[in-house]
């Protein structure tokens, strides 16, 4: 699999090199293999952002626990992603993925032309440890705000936002992920103070 259209290929490479007509989580890891952080936090992230899943019950829910599952593993520096077997079997038709595709190919084609490896001090291991806290944080976020329609969509947007900053190794992204992700907290610390 290649990276030159990130957001495009990771909706694709789930929906067309996976054997049955669901995609499971197991079937993403090992798609994945190795890389297997940046395209997950992307795919999870775009699942609560993208129309029709977004509005499915409990969806953000679950993608905000194996989120944080995940980014944990990350924070404590695995090369790839871990889940125990009941986990791998969780899965999403192929049908709905390619509804999600469907309606928001445009828009991240026009956002993977924008992607290029650069500033890649930025995307050092450290600042990967910093993006792994963050999305953490924002994955357990997720959970409380299912019950508030369309909340989950920022923190969902910000996920995604990282895993492909991670899998197009683009330092520029990573570092306005960075700034959204604070200026998210100010603007949420600000709106509860008054």
């Amino acid at each position: 699999m290649s990276y030159n259209h990130p957001l495009e290929e990771v909706l694709r490479t789930a929906i067309e090199d996976t054997p049955s007509d669901k995609v499971s989580l197991g079937d993403l890891l090992d798609l994945y293999d190795n890389r297997s952080f940046g395209p997950i936090f992307t795919l999870l992230g775009l699942l609560v952002v993208l129309p029709p899943l977004g509005a499915i019950p409990g969806l953000p829910a679950v993608c905000g626990v194996l989120i944080a599952l995940f980014s944990l593993q990350m924070l404590i520096g695995r090369n790839h992603i871990w889940v125990p077997k009941k986990l791998e079997r969780l899965s999403l038709s192929k049908d709905a993925l390619k509804t999600a595709e469907d309606k928001s190919k445009s828009v991240l084609g026009t956002i993977d032309q924008m992607l290029t490896e650069r500033l890649t001090w930025a995307i050092s291991e450290p600042a990967r440890k910093i993006a792994a806290a963050l999305v953490t944080l924002l994955a357990l976020i997720m959970i409380p705000l299912e019950l508030v329609p369309f909340a989950v969509a920022g923190p969902g947007a910000l996920i995604a936002l990282f895993g492909i900053a991670i899998l197009a190794r683009d330092g520029a992204l990573i570092l306005a992920a960075f700034i959204l992700t604070a200026l998210g907290a100010g603007a949420l610390g600000y709106f509860l103070v008054t």
